[in-house]
């Protein structure tokens, strides 16, 4: 695009171009030729304002019509009974004008043909050049008319799909919820009869025993979505808010009598359109600064949902990091190693949010949450690898040491026979245990002598023993064996045995 601006007069005229209120360019001459080479859709207002000091300033402006592509913005998805009228939405931006379509699919094949059950409309914006809705009413919805619709827009410069759905709603697995809910938050039997569909408040209000009920109530009635929003453009006063997803309250009395019918149109009005919380929530290991938390869409509404906001921090720290993503998982980075983290998320849409989950926790680095405490991986291999091997360990020490005792065993019990036999018998026949020289001994009478005795088969008598002669056997001399060495020493303590 090129402009421009030309000025007259002495002395010579500053001359400033504003492109939609912004200054583009400033130049002292007469004339300037100024070339925009981006254009874009906003620059749609060009002026040019030459001044020189003297009289009176001049200005010149021109409005421009820019071309663009066309530019869809759909409804998303709409939810609806069966036998319900519903009207599907696209808004349009383009120039030149386009040509409209509805399609059933996104090839274009299959176009939406008025009449019947289908009208199609085209209604101007009251404040934009250019721009405009495109209406879709589906009549008397059937099961039929359940799934996706196509927004086309085509002009000479390109065309826009975008699509739109519809949803059929279902009321009994609703009812099922809700009083499901009440039962398991012990709900007391006086205010059952509110636990319908929708959550039928107008029973029991009027009911004094059922005010200490109504936290139990507002939470099913939130049905796991968050309705502040809706309850806030209400009225609903900031203590009473707490109800609208479903949280306790304090002195509830004020917001009974007072907010729960506005508290209880917004739930309606947004349990069809907002989605529940994320399910199954799990954080997996990536590096030591980072991990992949995943989840699954939600159980309410999984359809509704444009958006999962993930929330995460130290455990402990007050601040929180944030982000938003459309699918079902995020990687998050630049996390401290070795610390414990935190994280909770919900589902949202352009109409409100669900409410928040659980937190999970996770350590950063390789760790892993055993029992009450982290620890890291290596640590539990590791450990495991020493109880397993003390667990070897262990066993093959007892085995070794019930051997052990065997062996022991067995030998206290070959050394006492050994040595019984021994004892009782030698081998040539001699009897070493014969008590006889107990009494053939007196021992009032015995002889001491600083002589060494030798005993010998011609020995003399002493006074007071009786002399007999010794008839030894001819024997020949072994060697002693290895236990009989050990038993009686190696120096000649032991006595050779005598064999015969």
């Amino acid at each position: 695009m090129t402009i421009l601006c030309i000025a007259m007069g002495t002395p010579m005229p500053t001359i400033s171009l504003y492109i939609s209120s912004r200054l583009v360019r400033q130049e002292t001459t007469r004339h300037m030729v100024t070339v925009i080479h981006n254009v874009t859709r906003d620059m749609d207002q060009i002026s040019c304002y030459a001044d020189n000091g003297y009289g009176t300033p001049m200005q010149a402006s021109r409005r421009i019509v820019i071309s663009h592509v066309p530019h869809l913005t759909a409804s998303g998805i709409t939810m609806a009974k069966i036998g319900d009228s519903v009207t599907l939405e696209c808004v349009v931006d383009a120039y030149p004008e386009p040509k409209l379509f509805f399609w059933r699919d996104p090839d274009g094949r299959k176009p939406v043909i008025v009449g019947g059950k289908y009208a199609i409309s085209f209604v101007p914006s009251k404040e934009e050049e250019h721009v405009l809705t495109m209406q879709l009413t589906i009549n008397k919805i059937t099961e039929d008319d359940e799934g996706d619709y196509y927004c086309h827009a085509e002009n000479p410069l390109g065309v826009a799909t975008q699509p739109v759905s519809v949803r059929i709603r279902n009321t009994i697995s609703g009812n099922l919820n809700v009083s499901q809910c009440c039962k398991q938050q012990n709900v007391s039997s006086e205010c059952m009869d509110a636990c319908s569909f929708y959550m039928d408040i107008d029973a029991i209000i009027e009911k004094p025993g059922c005010f200490n009920e109504f936290d139990k109530l507002m939470k099913c009635a939130a049905d796991g979505s968050d309705h502040r929003s809706c309850c806030a453009r209400t009225g609903v006063p900031r203590r009473c808010l707490d109800w609208c997803r479903g949280a306790p309250i304090q002195n509830s009395k004020m917001c009974v009598l007072s907010y729960t019918r506005s508290i209880m149109a917004c739930f309606h009005e947004g349990k069809e359109n907002l989605p529940g919380p994320p399910m199954n929530i799990r954080a997996e290991y990536i590096d030591p600064h980072s991990v992949l938390v995943s989840w699954d869409p939600p159980a309410k509404n999984p359809e509704t949902v444009e958006v999962y906001r993930v929330f995460w921090r130290q455990v402990g720290a007050k601040e929180a990091a944030k982000t938003d993503v459309k699918q079902t998982s995020l990687r998050i980075t630049g996390l401290k190693s070795g610390s414990p983290y935190e994280c909770v998320l919900k589902a949202g849409n352009h109409l409100g949010t669900s409410t928040m989950t659980e937190p999970i926790k996770f350590m950063t680095g390789d760790w892993k949450l055993v029992g009450d405490y982290w620890r890291n991986r290596e640590y539990i291999t590791s450990s495991s690898n020493i109880e397993d091997h003390s667990e070897v360990g262990t066993a093959f020490g007892v085995l070794l040491a019930l051997a052990i005792v065997g062996v022991i065993v067995a030998g206290a019990i070959w050394f006492m026979r050994a040595k019984h036999l021994l004892v009782l018998k030698s081998p040539s026949g001699l009897a070493f245990e014969n008590p006889s020289y107990l009494r053939e001994v007196n021992m009032d009478h015995m002889q001491s002598s600083s002589e060494p005795h030798t005993i010998s088969g011609n020995t003399p008598a002493v006074q007071g023993w009786k002399h007999e002669t010794l008839h030894v056997p001819s024997a020949t001399e072994v060697p002693p064996s290895l236990y009989e060495e050990l038993k009686l020493g190696h120096d000649g303590a032991g006595f050779k045995r005598l064999k015969p």
